[in-house]
């Protein structure tokens, strides 16, 4: 389904973050149900799930924002610079690794007399999340999604770096013993942290703020 509306994406992310949360808390429940002996290996598996869903959810939560975005129909100078830099990311490619004149005047021309030309943003690869999400790229795709990443930050090192250092520990075959408490505490900081992404989207759509200048009413 193509998103247009802010309600169609909020919606969208609405389905997407159900399935992602019901599988999440029905492991737990086992977790928690399971005998003594069952649970080092639930735990294991826990926290691989919980990096599987935060990086699913962070690229397909984006990746649906930018093609609301790009739907809206907008010329570049309507948008926020995050969008106009992600609607000129080719160019800014070619500028960063070339000195060839020809590529720094179009990257140039760009700017100066294309921003009122409709934004053209490709939504498929807008979010790269490269199968290693950590905290450095995680303030990224937020960056260019307008985002704030502020509520993210005090949880770097005790849930993004975690899951992430854990879950490559165990997908690469290596022995972890996780912690009941570790693992009850990533699981509930992990589900706030979807929770604060798909908030801070449907506020972004619906407040209109990917606008050079927010719409009101």
């Amino acid at each position: 389904m193509k998103i247009r509306t802010a309600q169609q994406l909020d919606d969208c992310l609405s389905r997407d973050l159900a399935w992602r949360k019901k599988e999440l808390i029905t492991l737990k429940f086992l977790h928690d149900k399971s005998r003594d002996h069952q649970q080092d290996l639930l735990r294991r598996a826990g926290v691989a799930l919980l990096y599987a869903h935060w990086e699913g959810f962070v690229k397909s939560a984006g990746t649906a924002y930018v093609e609301f975005v790009a739907r809206q129909n907008l010329r570049y100078r309507d948008l926020q610079p995050n969008f106009i830099a992600l609607g000129a990311k080719k160019q800014l490619q070619q500028f960063a690794a070339s000195s060839r004149g020809t590529i720094l005047c179009t990257a140039g021309d760009f700017f100066i007399n294309q921003l009122g030309n409709r934004a053209r943003l490709v939504w498929e690869t807008a979010v790269e999340t490269k199968s290693n999400l950590s905290a450095q790229l995680t303030r990224d795709i937020l960056a260019i999604l307008g985002l704030d990443y502020r509520p993210f930050e005090v949880h770097e090192k005790t849930v993004i770096e975690r899951l992430r250092e854990w879950r490559n520990g165990i997908a690469h075959g290596r022995y972890l013993r996780v912690r009941i408490t570790d693992y009850h505490e990533l699981h509930e900081k992990a589900l706030d942290l979807l929770d604060e992404l798909r908030t801070q989207i449907s506020n972004a759509a619906m407040g209109r703020t990917y606008r050079a200048t927010p719409a009101h009413g």
